[in-house]
């Protein structure tokens, strides 16, 4: 057998060659567990000797075995081994009758799976395939592909005696197995590569994971970016006694938006449901979300609720403001934090946050957020860390759950986030142990 009949065929033991019994026919069609397959005839046989006497051991007939291969030609190839048995009669030299059955590289004693389908079938987890699919594909069960993943758990692990100088968490919704339904992500803010999952985000959970850590890499966290979320606030300095908190830009920004567009609905409300002003806020509502920096002042065109008069982005702003003078007042409230965020200016922030007065109540109450967080918002302005590729990996993590359907296991969901994540530390170091365990079988063979 030469080498690209190996390489094409995923075997790695040198020794093995074509079964002489079928002749030319050693690859055959059948069926394999309702599936159809390509049965690979091989033969494995070699001098043994016996590990007592240290004599050359009598041949005594075949074992045939079968192993699932790797497929070529979209079809799964069985590899049926004629494996050569071995013993060595009870003599003065040996006490005992010695047996013993010829070994295969590549393939498990009493394994059925090739070890070049274990890899493969777990680097597929990477991918966003479901179990099912990647089962199908190796002709194997799906909970055969985890407990594969699973015996490479020790290599998973976070180096529980560093941490990066600054980190970025945030949550996101996981299932059942998470008590608040919600589970914590956690982030390398300077590189944006994931560092662990937590299960969930209660203050019990993510105590009991940080603690982990020893305090030494704990007290060389530095920054620590967040949401708005307030339970996170006594933790962050209880775990992490020299890290300043950064809130996030978006989760500010947030906080009047959703103001903004109450007061906005609110509006609409009292206009009535049908009526001109109901319609043109509710047909026009983006332009109001907008930052007016942005705004079209050029371009003119029909506006259907303005009779189809000819007129600019700003213009129509401008008649939905003179609707109502509360959504004015949030209106520019908005403009204004946008302003603030964008420039960066603590002045400006202070003189926005102290001027809630006859704002309406939506406003007011974000407001009220906003000056509980003032000191992590000026942290924000003075680096350029955010929680956006945080938030770009909870959505790679809802594609995850969708072609999975959901998860029921915390460890499974967990493992197959972090191999999706292809510069997550825990990935690069999972990846980097299959490929050596395949090169030191390659080395064996």
């Amino acid at each position: 057998m030469n080498y690209c009949t190996r390489f094409l065929l995923g075997i790695k033991d040198t020794r093995l060659i074509f079964d002489p019994k079928f002749g030319k026919n050693f690859i055959t069609e059948g069926s394999y567990h309702h599936q159809n397959v390509h049965f690979v005839h091989l033969l494995q046989t070699y001098p043994c000797f016996c590990s007592v006497c240290q004599r050359k051991m009598l041949r005594n007939g075949f074992k045939l075995t079968k192993a699932v291969g790797l497929p070529a030609a979209g079809v799964t190839n069985i590899l049926c081994i004629r494996k050569q048995k071995f013993i060595c009669p009870k003599s003065k030299k040996c006490p005992q009758v010695i047996t013993k059955i010829a070994k295969v590289a590549g393939i498990q004693p009493k394994n059925q799976i090739s070890d070049a389908v274990r890899y493969r079938a777990v680097i597929e987890l990477g991918k966003n395939i479901s179990q099912t699919d990647i089962a199908e594909n190796y002709a194997i069960s799906p909970m055969t592909i985890m407990r594969f993943s699973k015996q490479f758990t020790e290599y998973i692990q976070p180096n529980y005696h560093w941490l990066p100088a600054d980190i970025a968490v945030d949550d996101f919704k996981s299932g059942k197995f998470a008590k608040s339904g919600m589970s914590l992500l956690v982030m390398d803010s300077v590189h944006h590569r994931t560092i662990d999952i937590i299960e969930s985000r209660t203050s019990n959970f993510i105590k009991s994971y940080f603690l982990k850590y020893s305090f030494t890499a704990r007290k060389a966290v530095k920054t620590v970016t967040v949401d708005l979320y307030s339970p996170y606030r006594p933790l962050i300095h209880e775990l992490f006694p020299n890290a300043i908190i950064i809130a996030d830009h978006f989760h500010i920004v947030v906080q009047a938006f959703q103001a903004l567009n109450s007061v906005r609905l609110h509006v609409m409300k009292q206009a009535g449901n049908g009526s001109h002003d109901w319609r043109a806020l509710k047909w026009y509502w983006k332009l109001l979300m907008k930052d007016s920096a942005e705004l079209d002042y050029q371009h003119y065109s029909k506006r259907i609720n303005f009779q189809n008069r000819q007129l600019c982005d700003a213009d129509v702003v401008d008649l939905l403001l003179n609707m109502s003078d509360e959504l004015k007042k949030a209106y520019n409230y908005y403009q204004q934090l946008l302003h603030v965020i964008h420039h960066q200016d603590t002045e400006s922030l202070s003189n926005l946050l102290n001027s809630a007065a006859g704002m309406p109540e939506q406003i007011k109450k974000a407001n009220r957020t906003l000056r509980k967080h003032q000191s992590e918002i000026i942290n924000s302005f003075k680096t350029s860390f955010s929680n956006g590729p945080v938030e770009g990996t909870n959505n790679k993590i809802k594609v995850i759950k969708r072609t999975a359907y959901g998860f029921r296991n915390f460890e499974n969901f967990r493992l197959r986030i972090l191999l999706s994540l292809k510069n997550s530390y825990v990935s690069l170091n999972y990846h980097y142990y299959i490929k050596k365990a395949i090169h030191s079988t390659e080395q064996i063979a």
